[in-house]
Order: structure tokens, then sequence, then C-alpha cells
């Protein structure tokens, strides 16, 4: 089980560190990585990589009854994969689609499998405020946009999600 975590741990930093010095910096969302690929199918390699990997473990270590929120989270992650251009209408649908059940079934099975791992959410938070404090120029809503909400929601929910399956084995 540890090898499991550790590799779909090891697939998506990887890939995300890779596409932030392939870009010399970090995009508005994992997602816009894929726009910046060579090869388009790393995005969804890595996607389906990242949940094939994590599923058994979560699973696992899953409460009883929260099983099928980590099954939706790892569901949702794989519809990413299967359809990464979101500027596209119909693929930007099952890609919203999938964003969302990954993102907040992952949370909501935080929440009820260790829910004080939530905590990671305050350092989203303060970067966010800190962010928004030292940029000089725009708008509350220009700040915020320029400080990549997505991306560190993103990263934020992985962080949370990984740790509580860390926590719980």
């Amino acid at each position: 089980m540890w090898v499991l975590i550790a590799l779909s741990l090891l697939v998506i930093s990887i890939y995300t560190v890779a596409v932030c010095i392939k870009q010399k910096g970090i995009s508005y969302s994992i997602s816009a990585t894929f726009f910046k690929l060579d090869h388009p199918y790393w995005f969804m390699a890595t996607m389906w990589l990242t949940a094939g990997l994590l599923m058994p473990s979560i699973l696992e270590v899953s409460k009883p009854g929260t099983e099928f929120l980590a099954f939706l989270s790892c569901v949702g992650m794989f519809m990413v994969g299967a359809a990464p251009n979101f500027k596209e209408e119909f693929e930007g649908k099952i890609h919203l689609a999938g964003a969302l059940m990954c993102v907040i079934g992952s949370q909501l099975w935080v929440a009820f499998n260790a829910w004080y791992m939530l905590v990671v959410w305050l350092a989203y938070i303060g970067y966010t405020a800190l962010f928004m404090v030292k940029e000089k120029e725009g708008g509350f809503w220009y700040k915020f946009y320029q400080s990549k909400p997505m991306f560190w929601v993103e990263i934020t929910a992985l962080l949370s999600t990984y740790l509580t399956v860390l926590f719980n084995m």
C-alpha cells in the first residue's frame, strides 16, 4: 500500500514541478498546464496514474460509509484526464464536472475521515491573503486572480487528501 501511495504522489509531484519549471512559473491551474505540453497525453497519463495508484489505498483506509467519496474523487480525476481541453465546450463540461467531483469529493472524504487535516486550508488562505496584501496593482478580484487560486486550491486538496490517507494507515 505504501508503494502505491508513494508512486501516486510521485507522479503528480514530478508532473507539477516539471511543468512549472518548463513554463518558468506556476500556471493558473494544474489543468491549464495541458496547453503548455508538447505531448498532449502527459496530462491524461498523470491524472489517470495519480488517481489509479491512489484508489486502492484510499478505499482501504476509508471509514465505513465514506468509500463512495473516495471513489467519487478518483473518478473525478479520471474525468479531468479524459477531457483535458476545458476550453472546448463539450470537453469543458466533462472537465468541470470531474474537477468538482474530485475536489469536493476528496475534501468531504477528508472531513469524514480526519477532519483536522482540513487545517492545511489555513495555509492556502494565509498565502492568498499575504499575496493580495503585497500586490500593489489592481482591485480585490485582480489581486485574487493573480494569486493563482485554482492552482493552490488543487495543491491544497491534494495535500490534505494524501495526509489523510497516510494518517489513517
